[in-house]
């Protein structure tokens, strides 16, 4: 796995982002200045993915147009009709102040969770969610959602963020050696037009004949580890936000999974006292945070239960 010092000045990772100054163009404007900027294309627009009379529409075709392109620089004018869009968008879809959101510790009063006071359940849209930092359970190779307009973590983080994430995500694999992610690793790039600053991005494992096996617990339990670990070393991240990591196509029961993330929280705030003061755990529904809230309500501390996976 790349350490944080191989790829961190290669892709401006310490520099801000810069919102758009104030453009009076219409949206069809900037679409349309956006979609020029775009040569080589792979839709026509008069197919399902995009209608052209609507703005809506010719988003659609822009988000899919710049999920399967090549990544590289954009040129400046379409560069700045999307960041401008893309700035619009986030109004549209709302800002979540995660640090307003109600903490374990006032749902389950007398939890034992350690971490409680600092935890958060989010039942919403991670596109949404004002922290330092969110987790993308990304694709291995590094190089986005290859399904254009799919609705998965991957795809969605990376059509706010903008195309920069995906050109810096491919920074980095190309500094690892045309190599994406191993199980585990994680990378951080800027969130470019998320609400959040940074993008911390891993792979948990993919379960076989959905069995989960002793190796696979220890991968999943290091992917959260490592993500917090690198949140740490970025040195200005005090909120995190995790996504259920392999709860979706790695197949890790929901249940099982949530024991691991907890665990790996807790055990890690244990070691860095003070370094985190908000972990945020997204939720794809109401009955899968009903359950968590029911696996909090039963917290019981165990050294024994992740000593054999914890890292030295």
């Amino acid at each position: 796995m790349l350490q944080l010092s191989d790829y961190r000045q290669e892709i401006h990772l310490d520099e801000p982002f810069p919102e758009p100054k104030n453009d009076n163009r219409s949206n069809y404007d900037l679409l349309m200045t956006a979609l020029g900027g775009i040569t080589e294309k792979h839709y026509t627009g008069t197919s399902s993915l995009a209608h052209l009379s609507t703005d809506k529409g010719l988003l659609r075709w822009l988000q899919a147009e710049l999920a399967v392109r090549e990544p590289k620089p954009l040129d400046p004018i379409s560069s700045r009709a999307i960041n401008t869009l893309l700035f619009r968008e986030v109004g549209r879809h709302g800002r979540v102040e995660a640090a307003n959101l109600r903490r374990v510790s006032d749902m389950i009063p007398d939890c034992d969770y350690g971490p409680a006071p600092h935890t958060v359940l989010y039942r919403g849209d991670m596109r949404q969610l004002v922290v330092d930092a969110v987790v993308n359970a990304a694709v291995p190779d590094l190089n986005g959602c290859p399904v254009p307009l799919h609705d998965c973590l991957d795809s969605t983080l990376h059509e706010q963020a903008g195309p920069w994430m995906r050109n810096d995500t491919n920074t980095v694999r190309q500094l690892n050696g045309d190599k994406g992610l191993a199980p585990a690793d994680a990378i951080i790039t800027r969130g470019y037009r998320l609400p959040a600053k940074y993008v911390i991005h891993t792979t948990g494992p993919e379960l076989k004949n959905g069995k989960v096996t002793a190796k696979d617990r220890a991968t999943l339990f290091k992917a959260y580890w490592n993500c917090m670990e690198l949140a740490r070393m970025k040195g200005d991240i005090r909120s995190i936000a995790f996504p259920g990591i392999s709860t979706g196509n790695g197949g890790f029961p929901l249940e099982d999974a949530t024991q691991i993330a907890l665990d790996a929280v807790e055990h890690w705030t244990y070691q860095h006292d003070q370094s985190l003061d908000l972990i945020v755990f997204s939720l794809r529904t109401d009955a899968d945070a009903e359950k968590v809230l029911h696996q909090l309500e039963r917290w019981i501390e165990s050294d024994n239960r992740s000593s054999n996976i914890v890292p030295a």
